[in-house]
């Protein structure tokens, strides 16, 4: 406690207090009661301005989120099915509070298409990257979206040892080297 009194002292000799306040955080031991109390406060302050936000900002932060989390998924090793292009497809649809129907006809893909996609039952072709880049404003590369197809593919032709072998096997004059 003598340290923080000792550097105020220091600041009060070249500031007045409104401007060491204005700069500082100056730290207070607080008891449990009271730190429960100023944690619910900032609570209520956050949603509070959480409210305040207008939907046009609201979708605008969730897209910077989500951005940088699939950039942090893409940075990754490992695959998850979970966090496949439909599903974040699905993330990106849930942000804009939109129905797939209307994410179907404002990118121009058929509505069965755009389901089958969701669905991970087909593969989105580069066209949709660049349509799904243009309708979130350019804030989610195509390279992006295109880098969730391909890190499932890459999982798929590391993990399916039986169709490397049949497709190996109709193979004729194979390139052989041996050292």
């Amino acid at each position: 406690m003598m340290k923080f009194e000792e550097i105020y002292n220091k600041l009060r000799e070249q500031y007045t207090d409104e401007e060491i306040a204005d700069s500082m955080l100056i730290p207070q031991d607080l008891t449990p009661e009271e730190l429960k109390e100023a944690n619910e406060e900032l609570k209520a302050f956050r949603f509070s301005l959480l409210h305040q936000k207008s939907e046009k900002k609201r979708i605008y932060s969730d897209l910077l989120r989500f951005k940088y989390t699939m950039e942090d998924y893409l940075k990754s090793d490992s695959f998850d099915q979970e966090k496949s292009f439909g599903k974040h497809l699905a993330e990106y649809i849930r942000i804009l509070n939109r129905t797939k129907k209307s994410l179907s006809e404002d990118i121009g893909v058929h509505y069965t298409r755009l389901s089958r996609i969701f669905n991970d039952r087909e593969e989105p072709n580069i066209e949709l990257m660049y349509r799904l880049e243009r309708h979130s404003g350019d804030i989610i590369p195509a390279i992006y979206w295109w880098k969730l197809l391909v890190k499932k593919q890459e999982f798929t032709i590391r993990q399916d040892a039986e169709k490397r072998k049949t497709e190996g096997d109709k193979v004729k004059n194979a390139i052989k080297f041996r050292a």
